[in-house]
């Protein structure tokens, strides 16, 4: 089979010179493109471009969501270390220390140094996968910059004593020693 050009020479719609002028034309729009860097862009390649940008905006979102989970996960086994390091081993004793946990009363037999420590501050209790553990305030703090959530209890003991010594109106009179309430 010839070729459209020679078919139409043969039939006598175009001569030789036309022909030549058509394809010098042709290669000149060619090279003009070339230099130009104009791409004509098909609708099969913008719709190809759009899901693309589509998938990665996808990806991207997909990948934000997994970096959260694994930030939660990183907090959470910190959590767990820190408990683990800083939790007092040998608190039992015979005294109950009462606390609310999930709107509950909660106890637990603690010695009396620890009872005045809790009650002082000093000492806190956070609660990990519902068992309690009895922590240090150091300890305490830290827990509560990652996730306030684990501590039950913690009193933060403020010194009202002066506030009320200068409001006291009983202030310049002396207590007796020899007083039995």
């Amino acid at each position: 089979m010839a070729s459209l050009q020679e078919q139409l020479m043969n039939s006598g719609l175009v001569n030789k010179q036309k022909a030549k002028q058509a394809q010098t034309e042709k290669r000149r729009q060619a090279k003009q493109k070339k230099k130009k860097g104009t791409v004509v862009v098909s609708d099969v390649q913008k719709a190809v471009q759009e899901k693309t940008e589509l998938q990665r905006q996808k990806d991207l979102a997909d990948n934000q969501e997994t970096q959260q989970q694994l930030a939660i996960r990183a907090a959470h086994g910190k959590l767990i270390q820190m408990i683990a390091q800083h939790c007092e081993k040998d608190y039992q004793g015979e005294l109950d220390y009462h606390f609310t946990y999930e709107n509950k009363v909660k106890r637990i037999a603690v010695t009396p140094s620890i009872q005045q420590g809790l009650i002082k501050g000093s000492f806190a209790i956070c609660v990990l996968n519902e068992e309690f553990y009895l922590i240090n305030k150091e300890a305490a703090e830290k827990l509560r910059a990652i996730d306030e959530s684990v501590l039950v209890a913690l009193h933060d003991q403020t010194d009202n004593s002066t506030e009320n010594e200068a409001d006291d109106p009983y202030a310049e009179f002396a207590i007796p020693d020899d007083l039995m309430w």
